[in-house]
C-alpha cells in the first residue's frame, strides 16, 4: 500500500507511514498480515519494525535505527572527549594562576637577594645610595650623610658595611704607645633622625636608631620608623688621630601595595593555621 501523503510504499495494514509518520486511513483498506521480518522494536509500544522504518507503524513514534544509535554514540564520545579536554585546560589554567600568584607573593614579600633584585627591577623595592666612598675623618671630628625617606615608604631599612683605618702614625712615641695605637683604630657609627642629629652635634646625648661601639668595621642593618629626614654619622670625636672610613650603605624601602599583599598572605596563613 502507498502513503497518501508521501507516496511511500508501506506494508499492508500500517496505520502510520514509516517515512513521514503521518496517519493512514486503514478503515478503508483491508489489513493484511505483515510479511516482512523486522529487526527493530519500538521503544514506546514494543511493536516490531522493518529495518528501514523511521517511525513506528503502531504508535507513530520515531523509531530507533542502527545508524541513529551509532551516530548518537559518536556524538557522546566526542562530547566526552571535549569535556575531558576542557577539564584539562581548566586544570592547567588554574595551575598556572596559582603558580603566578605564588611567584608574585615570593617577589613581593621575599627577603632573599634574588627576591630583592626582582623587587628593585619592577620598582616594588627601592634602593638608594646613602654613601659609597672613602671618607676622611679629622681628629676630634665627624662626617654626616643626610638622606630622606619619602612618604608612603614601608619596611624601611639602612643596610651596608663600613671599615675604618688610621691615617699615618698616631700621636706619641715609644713602644709604650703600641697598645694605645691598637685601641685608637676604630670609629663610631650612628643613624639618627635629623632633629636628634641636631642635638647630638652640640655634644649632648640623644636617642639613636643605630649606634656602634668604637670599631674598625661593622655591618649596618637598621630598620627606620618611616618617612622623614635622617643622618648617617661616622664619628672620630674621641680620637686625636685622623682616620679613613670606607663605607657602602644603602637605603631600602618598599612601595605600599606589595606590603598589602604581605598582610593578605599573613592573614591567609593565620586563617589556615600555618
Amino acid at each position: 500500500m502507498l502513503c497518501r501523503w508521501c507516496a511511500a510504499d508501506m506494508p499492508d495494514g500500517s496505520r502510520f507511514c514509516l517515512k513521514c509518520g503521518q496517519k493512514t486511513d486503514v478503515a478503508a483498506i483491508k489489513a493484511l498480515p505483515a510479511a516482512t521480518p523486522s529487526r527493530l522494536s519500538c521503544v514506546t509500544c514494543g511493536a516490531s519494525l522493518p529495518p528501514a522504518a523511521a517511525f513506528c507503524l503502531e504508535c507513530g513514534r520515531p523509531a530507533p535505527s542502527t545508524g541513529n544509535l551509532e551516530a548518537l554514540a559518536t556524538v557522546l564520545v566526542e562530547c566526552m572527549a571535549f569535556l575531558r579536554a576542557r577539564r584539562q585546560r581548566r586544570i592547567l589554567l588554574w595551575s598556572f594562576v596559582l603558580f603566578l600568584l605564588g611567584a608574585v607573593l615570593w617577589a613581593a614579600t621575599g627577603e632573599s637577594p634574588a627576591a630583592r633584585e626582582v623587587q628593585e627591577f619592577v620598582h616594588w623595592s627601592q634602593a638608594q645610595t646613602v654613601v659609597d666612598a672613602s671618607v676622611s675623618l679629622n681628629p676630634r671630628s665627624f662626617s654626616a650623610h643626610e638622606f630622606t625617606v619619602p612618604p608612603g615608604a614601608l619596611d624601611v631599612t639602612v643596610t651596608g658595611e663600613f671599615s675604618a683605618s688610621p691615617v699615618g702614625p698616631p700621636h706619641g712615641k715609644g713602644k709604650g704607645n703600641e697598645s694605645g695605637k691598637d685601641a685608637d683604630n676604630g670609629i663610631e657609627a650612628y643613624v639618627l633622625t635629623n632633629p636628634a642629629f641636631a642635638v647630638w652635634r652640640t655634644g649632648y646625648s640623644t636617642a639613636t636608631i643605630y649606634q656602634s661601639n668604637s670599631t674598625t668595621g661593622a655591618v649596618i642593618d637598621a630598620p627606620l620608623p618611616g618617612a622623614g629626614v635622617y643622618d648617617l654619622v661616622f664619628s672620630n670625636r674621641t680620637s686625636p688621630n685622623p682616620k679613613t672610613v670606607h663605607a657602602t650603605v644603602l637605603l631600602r624601602y618598599k612601595s605600599g601595595w606589595p606590603n598589602t599583599i604581605l598582610r593578605m598572605k599573613e592573614r591567609l596563613w593565620n586563617s589556615i593555621g600555618l
